[in-house]
Formats: C-alpha cells, structure tokens, sequence
C-alpha cells in the first residue's frame, strides 16, 4: 500500500503543478538564458547518474551499465525536443514509470505487469491532458500523450534492469 501512496502522490505532485509549471519555466529561461536547455539536460543526467550509481552497489554491473544506457538515451531523446514542456513530459512520466513498475512489482507475469504499468501510466497521462484543457493557459495535445507513454516506458525499462 505504501508504494502506492507513493505513486498517488507523485501523481497529484504533476496534476498539482499543471497551472505553475510553464511560469516557472518561463522564469528560469530568463535567469538562465540560452544555456537553459543545456543545464536542464544537465540537471536531470546528474540526477539519473547519482540514483542508479546509489543503486549500484545492489545490482549487477550488467544491470549498472544497461540502465547507464537507458538513461543516456532518454537524456538524449530529450534534448531533441524543441519544447520545454515536452522534455518535462517525458521525463516525469519516466519517473512515474518506474514508480508504477515498483508498485506492481509482486504482481503477476512480467508482460501482464509491464502492459498494466504502460496502460495505467496513459490514463494519467490522459488525466494531465485533460486538466490542461480545462486551465486557461494550457491545451490537450495528444503528441505529449504520446511523450507520456513514452517516458513510462522508458521508466518501466530502467525498473526492469535495475530490480
């Protein structure tokens, strides 16, 4: 029950921001300026880095190396993206993919976990859309649906090498 008052929590912590998050990025693109990609990009690496090398001791070096990669090519797709708030998308929602995968993680058959982890993962992503179409200074896009399930399942990946 605990890891899913994590991932419930985690949640409303999206759902909660949807009105302040594109004020706060605004804010920190002027402070930061141009380098403000590089240093998000940066940001988000060093903090990926220094959980799995904190995981590290726990898992294979395999495993290590495997999530490295997972996570350097999630950071890369990233820093594809021309919009802010895409990048945001689908790195929280990796974050709540491994957070869902760890809540399911005693539960049935590998395929039937990751398959309710991507599908519960689309609904709140769904969920976020549909709270943007409701605020004034957002809309319902159906690409960062798209990016949302993208980051659950690169969430779901990272889990799934690492446990």
């Amino acid at each position: 029950m605990k890891r899913w008052a994590v991932v419930i929590g985690y949640t409303l912590l999206i759902y909660a921001s949807l009105p302040f998050a594109r004020t706060w990025q605004q804010f920190l693109r002027e402070k930061l300026g141009a380098d403000f990609n590089l240093t998000f990009n940066f940001f988000i690496l060093s903090i990926g880095i220094l959980t799995v090398f904190s995981l590290s001791r726990k898992v294979a070096k395999t495993a290590f190396w495997s999530s490295m990669g997972v996570l350097l090519v999630l950071v890369f797709l990233a820093a594809q993206m021309p919009i802010p708030e895409e990048r945001m998308h689908l790195l929280q929602y990796a974050v709540l993919g491994y957070l869902i995968s760890w809540a399911f993680q005693t539960t049935g058959a590998l395929v039937t976990r990751i398959a309710w982890v991507i599908c519960l993962g689309a609904l709140i992503g769904l969920g976020d859309e549909a709270i943007q179409w409701v605020l004034p200074s957002r809309v319902f896009d159906w690409w960062d649906v798209g990016y949302n399930v993208t980051g659950i399942t690169f969430g779901a990946a990272l889990f799934q090498i690492l446990k």
